[in-house]
């Protein structure tokens, strides 16, 4: 237990010191020690781990640390998930303004579903502030599911393993294997409809958008009252999947053809 906790609490502390170059180029060791106020001797173990994984590089001259590649590198990364979103937006403004209905675009980032995009028609007399936080639980909102639906067989069994679901609604699937089967029909429809499962009186269509290659890559939405999904739903789903369809091909992404 305590390798656990002190594990826990150099991670802590590696993030940190990486949070410490936000407004600064380059920190010494005393700099960053009365920064952090961390004793010097465990500030160098800690940055000898960053050094070696190229999170830290030190200038051979001035003894001064600066951020390395791998934070460059996570840069990259992240502004490519930035990238979806603006490849995304005009599609969300025409799904929102077909439909009348609040439209989202969220990806899965550490077991919580992030929102990069939310828009709603001028026409639509729903106004969900309350409605999805910028993060928000998988297992309990149409985003979450489509986006676990369609990852591999080992992240779906890790979340599982380590999440705890718990009801937002009397909806909300509880079961992990009553879950997993839900996840599989996902993939077999190729679209969710989430049944007051984060909110009572809000149902939510989602569907997968896939990169160049097929792996997916975000979720798009429609949220509405319940009666509104339910009494146009396939025409929604109609809208929903031509967008994705649109959004997919966008990004690279050329469905395999099906021959008999």
């Amino acid at each position: 237990m305590e390798t656990a906790k002190s594990s826990y609490g150099n991670v802590a502390h590696a993030l940190d010191i990486l949070l410490a170059f936000k407004d600064k180029s380059e920190l010494s060791l005393v700099e960053m020690s009365e920064l952090l106020k961390i004793r010097k001797s465990y500030l160098l173990k800690i940055l000898d781990g960053l050094k070696e994984k190229q999170f830290i590089t030190q200038d051979s001259s001035t003894g001064n640390y600066q951020l390395g590649l791998a934070c460059l590198e996570l840069g990259y990364a992240f502004e490519k998930r930035l990238d979806i979103r603006k490849v995304t937006h005009p599609s969300l403004v025409e799904l929102a303004k077909v439909t009348n209905e609040l439209v989202h675009l969220g990806v899965l980032d550490a077991n919580v579903v992030v929102l990069l995009d939310r828009v709603v028609s001028n026409d639509s007399s729903l106004r969900l502030q309350f409605h999805l936080s910028l993060t928000s639980p998988p297992y309990s909102t149409a985003l979450g599911k489509v986006l676990l639906a369609f990852s591999d067989e080992a992240k779906v069994e890790h979340y599982l393993s380590t999440t705890k679901l718990e009801p937002y609604t009397s909806h909300t699937t509880v079961d992990p294997n009553i879950f997993r089967l839900e996840l599989a029909q996902i993939r077999k429809l190729g679209y969710y409809l989430s049944y007051e499962t984060f909110e009572n009186g809000i149902s939510c269509l989602s569907a997968p958008v896939f990169s160049r290659n097929g792996s997916i890559a975000a979720a798009i939405s429609i949220c509405a009252p319940t009666i509104r999904i339910m009494s146009k739903e396939k025409e929604l789903v109609k809208h929903l999947l031509e967008t994705t369809s649109k959004v997919s091909a966008k990004l690279g992404y050329a469905p395999m053809e099906v021959t008999s």
